[in-house]
């Protein structure tokens, strides 16, 4: 999809009787747009191919390296799958050691969230269609109520809330609006460090 989608995304959150109005045309747009990606991009065609990558990098140039995964909206959820740590190589090795994600979407609350197992750091928009505050909480909950039970065995997971920025902002934020592009510095930085955390201490097998 094209990068303005992410305008026509923010103006359906407006508040106002004018700006209701206005999103209508935006709606009309985003119309335009997500049957096409939701069509191509349906589970059934992106996870096989997903995991089947995974699988052909962890039997090939990272058999002997750590893998971490990154993803953002709809690839969060998809992060979020791998570090259910379900699928194996045929050798029964893990297909990654971690997973970062932000403004994950299309996850189902809160069997996606509390199906995880290796470290899953998520980096979340408060205003954000797709997670809710509610599920933000729930998520919040959950990951901090995992690494209270691991944690001593090597197993920790983090959720960073970025209060006022939008979906999206982690990845195509407007480099104009000062707050949103500062924050999703912010959430690249975190992905390193967790990514850097994570390849020098690979977790131990769940």
């Amino acid at each position: 999809m094209p990068a303005d989608i992410m305008i026509s995304m923010e103006a359906l959150q407006a508040t106002g009787f004018w700006n209701r109005l206005y999103s209508l045309g935006h709606f009309v747009y985003l119309i335009r747009w997500f049957p096409a990606f939701l069509w191509t991009c349906r589970e059934s065609v992106a996870k096989p191919r997903i995991m089947a990558w995974f699988k052909a990098l962890r039997a090939s140039q990272a058999a002997n390296l750590p893998v971490g995964t990154a993803g953002f909206c709809w690839g969060g959820k998809y992060v979020t799958e791998l570090c259910w740590d379900q699928v194996k190589t045929e050798d029964g090795k893990r297909l990654v050691d971690c997973g970062f994600a932000a403004h994950p979407s299309m996850l189902k609350y809160p069997g996606d969230v509390e199906a995880v197992l290796l470290p899953l750091s998520l980096a979340a928009a408060s205003n954000d269609a797709q997670m809710s505050s509610e599920q933000a909480k729930q998520t919040k909950d959950i990951l901090t109520a995992k690494t209270a039970k691991t944690k001593d065995q090597g197993l920790e997971h983090e959720f960073v809330m970025y209060e006022g920025a939008h979906h999206g902002f982690a990845v195509r934020a407007d480099e104009k609006q000062i707050d949103q592009a500062k924050m999703g510095k912010q959430a690249e930085e975190q992905a390193v460090a967790w990514f850097k955390r994570w390849f020098a201490t690979p977790p131990p097998a769940v």
